[in-house]
């Protein structure tokens, strides 16, 4: 189950890399490359077993590659000085059909299929996660009809939360970049984002819901019924000046 939750984000990062224009596809690892934008900008789906990780690492500090690098759990960088640990995410997933609709509607997620939509969903997005996502790649996702969807929470004429289904060729469903703005946190936005991608998914006839979730997300993932595999760790390739 591990192989394919990690196998939905990598899919999911090269499919917007695509979009975009910027996918960089070697035989031993994928990156997206985005100068304007902290998102999706990063290395990943690396042949660990096969990679030179010092031509990745001087590739990154040339300013050639970005200079995150996405890996599974227990992976050589954990140990050398020119990598830092950015950021460390559990692998969960749901099997959809043991899955119950736990609601019947949400009226106030509404998928992004405007170009205001997309700016809206970029800025909730930046401020939910603390990092720059650039509007102009979200408008080239909202226009594509499969295999993405993207939803922003509206209340009381304000934008409150974020949240991306990735649908990849293993038949399963990916949930991405579910976030809820400072301001709206502590009052189940997040939970109800899922919860209406889940009833989108339902209707696909996926076999498994999979995901990325930080240690705060965790909990609330489970009791929805989602159970946690294993871990991937995100490190930031470090300049020469700063080892």
């Amino acid at each position: 189950m591990n192989k394919y939750i990690i196998e939905n984000l990598f899919e999911f990062w090269a499919f917007v890399g695509k979009s975009i224009g910027t996918l960089v596809n070697k035989n031993n690892y994928k990156a997206v490359i985005v100068r304007e934008s902290d998102w999706p900008n990063r290395i990943f789906d690396v042949n660990t077993k096969e990679m030179n990780f010092d031509e990745i690492i001087r590739l990154s500090q040339n300013n050639i590659l970005p200079d995150k690098i996405t890996l599974e759990k227990s992976n050589i960088l954990a140990d050398d000085s020119r990598a830092q640990l950015f950021l460390e995410q559990g692998n969960m997933a749901l099997e959809m059909n043991k899955y119950s609709l736990q609601i019947a509607e949400v009226n106030n997620i509404k998928q992004v299929q405007s170009t205001e939509d997309a700016r809206v969903f970029a800025e909730i997005a930046s401020k939910s996660f603390g990092y720059k996502v650039d509007h102009t790649i979200i408008q080239k996702l909202c226009v594509v009809e499969w295999p993405i969807k993207l939803f922003i929470h509206w209340e009381s004429n304000q934008c409150l939360g974020c949240g991306i289904i990735f649908f990849d060729s293993n038949h399963n469903a990916g949930l991405h970049m579910i976030g809820t703005i400072p301001e709206g946190r502590g009052q189940g936005i997040g939970t109800q984002m899922v919860m209406r991608l889940l009833e989108e998914i339902k209707t696909k006839s996926c076999n498994f819901c999979v995901l990325n979730a930080s240690k705060m997300g965790e909990p609330i993932y489970k009791k929805l019924g989602f159970q946690s595999y294993g871990s991937l760790e995100t490190y930031r390739i470090l300049k020469s000046e700063q080892i």
